[in-house]
């Protein structure tokens, strides 16, 4: 599997050290797509109104359930093609920022590698 190189800081493309577009392949381009996956809304793309998570359906606008917001987030990691394993994985909710944030996810891949998303 080999995809175009994603910046974590800005989430945008970025040249190589040729200036060609930067690629990577392999379990660093599942953890990419896993990622990527996970800052789309359900709806958001023309082309596939099915891709992305449903945050707005089912996480935001309404009463926080943690167990379903884990759950939302789980299955868009394990649906990413590659991923194999969910091999950690933390959430935490702040109240006063309507915020979710997951972090310290590791999935194991279909190369025998374990990436952090």
């Amino acid at each position: 599997m080999i995809g175009l190189a994603i910046n974590a800081t800005t989430n945008d493309l970025y040249l190589g050290t040729d200036n060609n577009l930067a690629t990577v392949s392999g379990a660093h381009a599942i953890g990419q797509h896993a990622r990527q996956r996970l800052k789309s809304h359900e709806g958001e793309w023309f082309l596939d109104t099915s891709a992305g998570v449903p945050w707005l359906q089912d996480v935001m606008g309404r009463q926080y359930d943690q167990a379903l917001a884990e759950a939302v987030i789980k299955d868009a990691i394990a649906a990413t093609y590659g991923v194999t394993e969910i091999n950690s994985f933390s959430a935490r909710f702040d109240a006063s920022k309507r915020a979710l944030e997951a972090y310290s996810i590791a999935v194991a891949t279909i190369y025998d590698q374990e990436v952090r998303l």
